[in-house]
């Protein structure tokens, strides 16, 4: 499975004090705020690790914050589960259009990211995880700082 990078105590604490507050903020609304009213980590930033796909693609990563742990599919919509991503700081490749995501609370959304899950069941775990999971963002928006997919340039069959 994946692994994870693991820092100091001190380091690990104030994420962890982060990632309860970015979870108590809940999912990002158009103003960039939470929907307790609350500012969110905003989007993605700094450079994961390098990683190679199910598809043996070799993904740049980028670091975002997953607010809450959920189900990686297999394609861009809810179907075949692929895996687990728990919350927190994860690492994410790109992300493109698909079908709607899981709607929480009034964040709504249609883009999808690539990463690998926590926990895999098939494809490694590799898969599409829903953006309105992500801190960041606005509804119908990218997450802000992530990549779309050099892919979505071709047919985005879902």
């Amino acid at each position: 499975m994946r692994t994870r990078q693991i820092g100091m105590s001190l380091v690990m604490a104030t994420v962890l004090a982060g990632a309860v507050g970015a979870a108590a903020a809940g999912p990002a609304s158009a103003s960039g705020t939470g929907t307790a009213g609350s500012t969110s980590t905003a989007g993605c930033s700094g450079a994961g690790p390098t990683r190679t796909d199910v598809s043996g693609r070799v993904r740049a990563t980028t670091w975002c914050h997953n607010y809450r742990t959920g189900d990686v599919y297999a394609g861009r919509a809810a179907g075949r589960v692929t895996g687990v991503l728990y919350a927190g700081r994860n690492w994410f490749a790109c992300q493109m259009k698909g079908a709607e995501n899981p709607a929480v609370g009034g964040a709504r959304n249609n883009w999808w990211l690539r990463t690998q899950g926590d926990k895999g069941y098939a494809d490694a775990g590799w898969g599409w995880f829903p953006a309105t999971y992500v801190s960041g963002g606005g509804n119908y928006q990218t997450i802000p700082g992530l990549p779309v997919c050099p892919e979505a340039k071709g047919p985005q069959p879902v």
